[in-house]
This record gives structure tokens, C-alpha cells and sequence, in this order.
């Protein structure tokens, strides 16, 4: 699978918080905006920490996946089942999952 360049992916990352910043001013009291707010602002964080050489950090992927994998549901909840929120968000969670698979290795610098 392909691997993208950190900080490209640190990139795309922020975008994600930015665009989830954006939904939550629009709808505050729906929960799908701020799972992908974590979700994308936990992925910019902790890929970041990995970048430093001799750090333990297997436990961060783990941490990362679970997060999006939450989002995704949550937001995919939030469109079906209640209808607050539009599928948008359900996209928005699925690229922090899809950027997981994408990310670079901890030992590639940035």
C-alpha cells in the first residue's frame, strides 16, 4: 500500500480538523463533528510524536484506529438513524480511517 509523506499527511489531517471545526460551529449540539475532531486531530498529534526516533509508540495506532473506527459509527449513526447529521461526516470519519492505512512509517523522517 501506498505511504504518504508525513507532511502531506499531517496535512490532510488538519483539514480534517478544520472541516470538523466548521461542522461543529454549524451544528454544536451533534456529536459526529466532534468524533471527527478527535479522530483528525489525534491522527495530526500522535503521528507527529511518532516522528521522533527511539519512541515507543505502537500503543498511538491502536488508539488512532479505535478513534476512527468510533467516528465512523458514531457519524454513520447520526445520518441513518437520527438524521441530524448529512453523510459528510461519515466521509470525514472514513478518511482519518483510510489515512491510517496511508500513514508513514515512524522510522521515516519528516
Amino acid at each position: 500500500m501506498p505511504k504518504l509523506n508525513r507532511k502531506v499527511h499531517t496535512a490532510i489531517h488538519l483539514l480534517g480538523v478544520a472541516l470538523a471545526l466548521f461542522g461543529i460551529t454549524g451544528l454544536p449540539t451533534a456529536v459526529a463533528p466532534w468524533v471527527c475532531l478527535a479522530s483528525h486531530g489525534a491522527g495530526a498529534l500522535t503521528h507527529s510524536l511518532e516522528s521522533t526516533p527511539g519512541r515507543d509508540t505502537e500503543f498511538l495506532g491502536i488508539v488512532r484506529i479505535s478513534l476512527a473506527i468510533v467516528a465512523c459509527l458514531v457519524s454513520a449513526g447520526q445520518h441513518w438513524v437520527t438524521g441530524v447529521t448529512g453523510p459528510e461526516y461519515l466521509g470525514l470519519a472514513a478518511l482519518s480511517l483510510l489515512l491510517e492505512g496511508l500513514r508513514p512509517w515512524p522510522s521515516q523522517s519528516a
